[in-house]
């Protein structure tokens, strides 16, 4: 399962509580659905750098937060659907995030460093060296 990052803004009038419960759901969503949740974070309200109008409304500030998840695609689906039905959230998006690499060990480094240095100067030289 791929790692997600779903960034959303929501109206400036949505309190604290209910921020949470948006938050809280798109986590219980993730989980119900055999995923994991890995980070949550609320940037509170900002300021936006262009207003986003909607039919009567216009937004100068928003509410922003993050859920970071491990989550199979067809949980973007249902989360899609609960982000576009509640008229709380102005607007979303969900990247998809690449897998990190795991470091080499320092064993594994000294190991690749002594082939090239035998390759570079001989392996008479990797003995010598090491006297």
């Amino acid at each position: 399962m791929p790692l997600y990052e779903l960034f959303a803004i929501a109206k400036p009038a949505v309190g604290k509580a209910a921020l949470a419960e948006m938050m809280r759901a798109v986590g219980s969503t993730v989980m119900q659905q055999g995923g994991v949740v890995t980070d949550i974070m609320s940037y509170g309200q900002r300021k936006l750098a262009y207003d986003i109008r909607q039919p009567g409304s216009r937004y100068g500030e928003a509410n922003m937060w993050q859920v970071n998840f491990v989550a199979s695609p067809k949980t973007l689906q249902d989360i899609d659907h609960s982000l576009r039905v509640d008229e709380r959230v102005l607007r979303w998006i969900v990247l998809k995030r690449r897998p990190y690499n795991r470091l080499p060990t320092p064993h594994a480094v000294a190991q690749r460093a002594e082939k090239l240095y035998q390759q570079i100067n001989g392996p008479a030289a990797a003995k010598a060296g090491r006297q």
